[in-house]
């Protein structure tokens, strides 16, 4: 199954998380993305002033493990997985005086798996309409946070009192604090447009509490009235997020794609070039053996003609190669353990081979001018993905659905060309008085994206709008 979601990460980046989960029956999952991108014309990106390297220096992608899905309650009742865990984990390490990489990535993950229960069950108030359920909404919301800080915070103490402290427990109980803060504001926010004031006030109440317990265990909260003190804060969450969430990211091991076949096709490619020019300087030496300065010239114009020769043979096979091989293989390793590759190839392409279940989602009508004289130019950005599952969820402590790649996709190179980002526009109002409106100058970037996986075809579309003041929005086309 393939799943995304996309939203603006910046003002001149956009986010695709495609998320990959594989077969529970199969031992391997194969994946395909493709995803063209449709550029103005008058943009200048083409295949002379934008190559691969720069295609790729404004593609990031980051992969990562899905994360387990627990509900707060979860957590910490019941079986209560990521709590027995990291219970057993602390007491293996008290009782040997080992462990502790492992007890770190138990603790990442258990505040991991918080923030992932968190935002789901805020969703379930951003995305209500019924006003009347808010406060039940709310007060389960509390209540799971309460269980889950309550247990954790008292392990950060058993830690603190038995091993001096480990770092770790006070990194996560950090983390888990500021997103508590976050999350619950964002809520608050919803409430105040709905008027629920019972809600809200539970909301409300907690937020203060998690303000007075960073006051008294020195954690850092925002201030209104020390901005040096907010800009080390965002620095410190900003780093407790890639802290937490490590351990879920996978080491890759990236390299040119096919490699040793694309050096052997090249080699072939010089032996018959030098196959060639032997064959055709040979009678010449034959029968003009009597004037070597003619036959010096005739070697030379042979050996220019190989070389020549081995070029074009060169890009006739890397021509040929192109359809069969991607320009990089990614190897995923998660704990020493190989668990999947992804590959990647990027090309200009035309409307020939652009697929016509592409061009019709990407709708282009008549009246695009730039587009219909000169045409845009296609980016076609190709993507397979292979997830072992049977590695994946056997070998490690919590069943991991699949893998999460997360493609940020920068315009930077996109803008440069563009005109002015305001317009102003002259009219006469009612008054019969000339009046100047400005209007932002916008260029749309479309995105069609085909998943293909278990013999499933599915398609996205989205229009980037985007000034060369950066990005306005995101639109998922229907």
């Amino acid at each position: 199954m393939i799943n995304i979601t996309t939203k603006i990460h910046d003002k001149f980046s956009i986010e695709f998380k495609v998320g990959f989960s594989g077969s529970e029956r199969d031992a391997n999952s194969n994946f395909n993305v493709n995803t063209w991108f449709f550029i103005p014309n008058s943009l200048d990106i083409n295949s002379s002033t934008y190559g691969k390297d720069h295609f790729y220096r404004d593609v990031k992608s980051n992969i990562r493990l899905i994360t387990p899905e627990f509900s707060m309650l979860e957590m910490v009742e019941d079986e209560a997985i990521p709590l027995n865990k990291l219970k057993q984990s602390l007491k293996s390490f008290l009782a040997h005086q080992i462990g502790s990489t492992d007890l770190e990535f138990q603790v990442k993950m258990f505040c991991a798996i918080f923030k992932s229960a968190l935002r789901n069950s805020v969703r379930e108030i951003l995305h209500g309409t019924d006003e009347s359920a808010m406060p039940s909404l709310c007060r389960n919301l509390v209540d799971g946070i309460q269980q889950v800080t309550l247990e954790y915070r008292k392990l950060v103490a058993q830690a603190s009192e038995t091993i001096g402290g480990m770092e770790a427990f006070f990194y996560g109980d950090e983390y888990m604090s500021h997103i508590i803060s976050v999350q619950l504001t964002r809520a608050v926010h919803k409430l105040d447009r709905m008027a629920s004031t019972e809600g809200r006030a539970l909301l409300v109440d907690l937020i203060q509490k998690e303000i007075q317990y960073k006051e008294k265990v020195g954690y850092s909260h925002v201030s209104d009235e020390d901005d040096k003190a907010n800009r080390e804060l965002v620095v410190k969450h900003g780093q407790l997020k890639k802290y937490i969430e490590s351990a879920l990211f996978l080491k890759m091991d990236t390299s040119d794609d096919g490699a040793a076949v694309k050096q052997l096709t090249f080699g072939v490619a010089a032996g018959i070039a030098m196959l060639i020019s032997t064959l055709i300087a040979l009678p010449f030496q034959k029968y003009l053996g009597n004037y070597p300065a003619l036959i010096f010239i005739i070697l030379i114009v042979a050996y220019m003609f190989k070389d020549r020769i081995k070029e074009m043979m060169r890009n006739l096979f890397a021509y040929r190669l192109k359809s069969k091989f991607f320009d990089h293989k990614t190897v995923l390793h998660f704990k020493d353990e190989t668990i999947g590759w992804i590959k990647e190839g990027m090309d200009f392409i035309n409307d020939a081979k652009t697929p016509e279940e592409v061009l019709k989602l990407r709708k282009r009508s008549h009246l695009e001018a730039d587009n219909a004289l000169q045409q845009e130019r296609t980016i076609l950005y190709r993507k397979q993905v292979n997830i072992n599952n049977q590695r994946l969820r056997n070998q490690f402590e919590y069943v991991f659905a699949g893998i999460n790649d997360i493609l940020r996709f920068h315009i930077q190179s996109y803008v440069r060309k563009m005109d002015d980002p305001i317009l102003t526009i002259d009219t006469v109002n009612a008054d019969g008085q000339i009046e100047t409106i400005p209007t932002a100058r916008i260029y749309n970037v479309h995105v069609v994206l085909q998943f293909i996986y278990d013999d499933q075809v599915e398609y996205r579309a989205f229009r980037i709008a985007a000034t060369r003041d950066g990005i306005l929005e995101v639109k998922e086309l229907s």
